[in-house]
């Protein structure tokens, strides 16, 4: 009797065990309820040359950089971005950066109006970075690429310096 009691006993906690574990499984297949998060590095577009776009400026040096985007569901709902570029450009110069729909080259509009992009200025060494927030929420679905552009405004697609492509991070 007492083995039957043991053996029972046994059961259920190994059942538990199992249902403990089908539970834990499936917690962890359901979407993250965090903050969505994109991350992207730029890349120099074809034939951008600050030769072209600069007069006086010799020769094209390549320009790079990162971004960062958190986008939280809050209400009202918040988006913050860091944007790090380095470019072969005089200091002092100012250039205009967005984040748009769809991936590189894709002809839409800004996800916020272009002027409240904040402007990067390029320091003494080349680099510049801005931190800015937006009153916006982004679809954690959707894709998104972002532009750096030799001016200081979001123009065409012909001004474009660097594109990234925005990658959710998981």
């Amino acid at each position: 009797m007492r083995e039957f009691r043991a053996l029972g006993v046994l059961a259920i906690v190994a059942g538990g065990a199992c249902a403990s574990s089908s539970n834990s499984t499936s917690a962890s297949s359901t979407p993250d309820t965090g903050p969505a998060r994109w991350t992207a590095t730029f890349k120099q577009t074809q034939g951008a040359s600050t030769a072209a776009i600069i007069p006086g400026q010799m020769g094209s040096g390549s320009a790079y950089g990162s971004i960062t985007v958190t986008s939280q569901e809050t209400t009202p709902p918040l988006t913050r971005v860091e944007v790090s570029v380095n470019a072969p450009l005089p200091t002092g110069t100012q250039v205009g950066w967005a984040i748009f729909p769809g991936g590189c080259g894709a002809p839409s509009l800004p996800v916020a109006g272009p002027h409240e992009f904040p402007t990067i200025e390029i320091g003494g060494n080349s680099n510049g970075s801005v931190r800015a927030s937006f009153r916006l929420a982004l679809d954690p679905k959707a894709t998104y690429h972002a532009n750096v552009y030799w001016a200081s405004q979001v123009s065409d697609l012909n001004n474009v310096m660097m594109c990234a492509n925005l990658a959710r991070a998981r």
